[in-house]
């Protein structure tokens, strides 16, 4: 929890199976024999394998100036593990993540309860984020040998199974088959190809992209919006998934997209996160969608409307009625 070492924090107390007790605990008192609180740490990587690392502030009472896994702390009273997640991220990082659709990857007892490890992948920014003095000194990307250098100097807070981390981001089924894990991140020209193939599956669910010479012009656009750092990706393996051009001038998404195999996964909503955190708090968004009675427009509708977008005016593009959806 991100607040002053001197601020009162209350966490929920539970069973040895997890349930809730319904006692409230105050952090710095010892927990009770028999009883447990909930703990949870979040390992961001990028694509590259890399985990992002923080250090902590020197007059930190556990653990001063040591390098540590990206985010970490406990669950206050009335969280549940994920709300702990993503609450833990913001404060400390100022990055919004949606966990809704993910599950801890792995749990660690420890004396006093259990820690949940959530592992994202996302090519941050780090220049984008807004650190928690109280509790982050500054942080980097890491690969596996810098970390495992970093514990040996004494230098990382020495968990004994960090490196392990970076081996086990690939996850199997239960028939043994790999399941991938998608990243998401901003478009360079690299991407191009693959952005354009992701295109070619998509285009007739977007009007005005029904001709070569509208492809044409599309990839153009794209390419300027990846000039000017405006376009996100999302990926599993190298194959692109999902795919968003955003105008800041306008404050407004161009082109929201995802591969019809990799719907209801989530993606949209990482990506659309993802070009939040570069809006300036408060700042109008707007977008484009279907009318309401168009029946090609109910999931985009009902998807904008849990991201807290409503329906505005109502207008014309590419000579298709559309209607204006707008989040203040």
């Amino acid at each position: 929890m991100t607040l002053n070492e001197n601020t009162q924090e209350f966490w929920d107390l539970y069973t040895k199976d997890r349930e809730k007790t319904g006692k409230i605990h105050q952090r710095g008192v010892p927990v009770p024999e028999g009883s447990y609180h909930l703990a949870v740490h979040v390992c961001i990587f990028n694509s590259k394998n890399q985990l992002l690392i923080q250090q902590r502030q020197p007059f930190k009472k556990g653990w001063p100036n040591m390098w540590d896994i990206s985010v970490g702390g406990s669950a206050v009273a009335g969280d549940n593990s994920i709300r702990a997640a993503e609450r833990e991220v913001f404060e400390e990082l100022g990055l919004k993540l949606d966990l809704s659709g993910e599950r801890p990857f792995l749990t660690m007892n420890f004396s006093e309860g259990f820690d949940d490890f959530y592992i994202v992948e996302q090519d941050i920014d780090l220049g984008s984020l807004r650190l928690q003095s109280e509790e982050v000194r500054q942080v980097r990307w890491a690969d596996k040998d810098e970390v495992i250098k970093m514990q040996a100097q004494g230098i990382m807070i020495p968990y004994w199974f960090i490196d392990r981390l970076f081996d086990i981001r690939e996850i199997y089924d239960r028939q043994g088959e790999r399941v991938h894990r998608i990243h998401t991140g901003f478009a360079g020209l690299a991407h191009l190809e693959s952005w354009m193939s992701l295109a070619e599956v998509i285009r007739a669910d977007f009007p005005g992209m029904d001709t070569d010479d509208a492809m044409s012009s599309y990839c153009h656009t794209v390419i300027q919006h990846i000039r000017n750092g405006t376009a996100i990706y999302a990926a599993d393996g190298r194959m692109l998934t999902g795919m968003l051009l955003f105008s800041k001038d306008e404050s407004k998404i161009r082109c929201l997209a995802v591969h019809p195999e990799y719907r209801r996964q989530n993606i949209a909503t990482r990506m659309v996160q993802l070009m939040l955190a570069k809006t300036a708090p408060g700042q109008a968004v707007y977008v484009e969608t279907f009318r309401e009675n168009d029946e090609k427009g109910n999931a985009a509708r009902e998807f904008y409307r849990a991201l807290g977008f409503v329906p505005d005016k109502l207008d014309i593009c590419e000579n298709y009625p559309v209607q204006l959806f707008v989040r203040k």
